[in-house]
């Protein structure tokens, strides 16, 4: 917030599960994904399922991130790095768009900002070599490693009442074509819970990209009733 010191609110856990489509339509690639980011208690590392605001002290249900479907068009460019060992890609994203939420009245506590403005740079760091040997396999992509930075408005659930200040969100990761090497905690999530998210999206869908805000509306109720989150996810025809 504004004039104060940065408070350490979470730590994360969580999987981005994609995959890439050559689309003909507009002669390029889609990334295709769908994505659980849980929140976790900084000092135990378990799963929160309330927070105490440390704003207003109030205790709200924690909604975890769970992201059925997104789609992103891959930029005909991207900024690289190209050195003798190590290499990386950089794709940094500045949006400033209306927010879906800010002219329905029962969200006035929850996010009634006019807009939502944020800033994502992402770096995928690699090994060099992996541009030119034609010999890697799937399973040679666990060499790729991921740096995630994130500027951005408060959570919906998070019921900041518009008040001033924006989140930092800063990850890390490695990339893997194993099921069984996620974390216990994801993999539990998906195999009792939500088994749709053991595959990513096949094709592109005839719907709108979810986002903490989409997700807010669609599942407001739940989030009030107490519910857990992220909610059941079913196998399910897509189109």
């Amino acid at each position: 917030m504004d004039g104060n010191q940065p408070a350490y609110l979470f730590d994360f856990l969580g999987v981005d599960i994609s995959r890439c489509i050559k689309d003909e339509i507009i002669n390029g690639w889609i990334l295709l994904s769908r994505k659980i980011t849980l929140y976790l208690d900084p000092q135990t590392g378990q799963v929160l399922k309330t927070w105490q605001n440390p704003w207003s002290g109030e205790t709200l249900n924690v909604m975890h991130r769970s992201y059925d479907y997104q789609e992103f068009e891959i930029p005909q460019q991207i900024k690289a790095h190209i050195a003798p060992e190590i290499s990386s890609v950089s794709l940094d994203i500045n949006l400033k768009l209306p927010n879906p939420l800010a002219k329905n009245p029962k969200f006035s506590e929850h996010s009634p900002e006019e807009f939502i403005q944020s800033s994502d740079s992402y770096k995928f760091i690699f090994p060099t070599k992996m541009l030119s040997d034609e010999t890697l396999t799937p399973a040679d992509n666990r060499a790729v490693a991921l740096s995630y930075y994130r500027m951005g408005p408060w959570e919906p659930w998070m019921k900041m009442k518009g008040k001033p200040g924006f989140l930092v969100l800063n990850y890390t990761g490695t990339k893997t074509d194993a099921f069984e090497e996620l974390h216990p905690e994801i993999k539990a999530q998906i195999q009792q819970r939500m088994p749709l998210f053991y595959e990513a999206p096949t094709h592109r869908l005839q719907r709108s990209i979810a986002t903490s805000w989409s997700r807010f509306d669609e599942q407001f109720d739940g989030y009030l009733r107490g519910e857990e989150f992220p909610l059941p996810a079913p196998v399910a025809e897509e189109v």
